[in-house]
């Protein structure tokens, strides 16, 4: 099997601070979890996954494409979702809304195409009832899940999600290892989490990083 990941000798600095070391990593289809103490790196790794960061040395593959050329982070991006650590959204949009203008982004153009998959991807989180309802009336909970929502949208290849059950409560953290069920065949999840519960439950592979290098690489059990 193809890996969908290849990260090879990746560096990133945060001016005296090295943040990855010279990080070596490839990741095939399936679930992987990323495991690591606060400060070993691995925000700073999904931010390069995700193209929003870039290595200040080094290359990142993913999907067969380079990361540091602009047309391939171009046609990645149309083949990935991304929950982000810290996530900005508009307290004056509606869920409905929100992912809709994600979805544009994304570019789905066809408009009732584009509505009926962002209704699937609500259905998915358990917020079809809430569409219609202003994220600032939402709780913590459920705009996390909006959030996890937009990274559905179109069954991404590639799915990074970086603490995604962070502000869930355990029901919900139920319902999101059923919502990546959704996720379709093939398709490549990375999961940093500080939840080992959902890293058992989910991931067929676990890596732990500590100060931007690789320490262990197996399977749970081994673990």
């Amino acid at each position: 099997m193809s890996a969908t990941i290849r990260i090879q000798r990746v560096s990133k600095r945060y001016r005296s601070t090295r943040v990855l070391d010279g990080l070596d990593l490839e990741v095939e289809p399936g679930v992987t979890g990323l495991l690591g103490p606060n400060g070993a790196g691995k925000t700073t790794l999904m931010r390069a996954l995700a193209t929003v960061m870039a290595p200040d040395s080094g290359t990142v593959e993913l999907l067969g494409r380079n990361t540091g050329l602009e047309g391939d982070r171009t046609e990645i991006r149309r083949r990935l979702g991304y929950v982000p650590q810290e996530t900005g959204i508009h307290d004056d949009f509606t869920a409905f809304e929100f992912v809709d203008y994600l979805a544009i982004l994304k570019e789905l153009t066809d408009r009732r195409a584009r509505h009926d998959e962002v209704r699937r991807v609500l259905d998915v989180v358990g917020l079809s009832d809430l569409r219609h309802k202003k994220l600032r009336r939402l709780s913590g909970g459920m705009r996390r899940r909006v959030v996890i929502a937009q990274a559905l949208l179109d069954r991404p290849e590639l799915l990074v999600l970086d603490e995604p059950t962070a502000g869930l409560d355990p029901e919900q953290r139920l319902r999101f290892r059923e919502t990546l069920s959704s996720v379709g065949a093939g398709a490549t999840v990375v999961l940093s989490t500080h939840q080992t519960t959902d890293i058992s439950a989910l991931c067929q592979r676990v890596v732990v990083i500590g100060a931007g290098e690789v320490h262990f690489d197996g399977t749970t059990g081994e673990l």
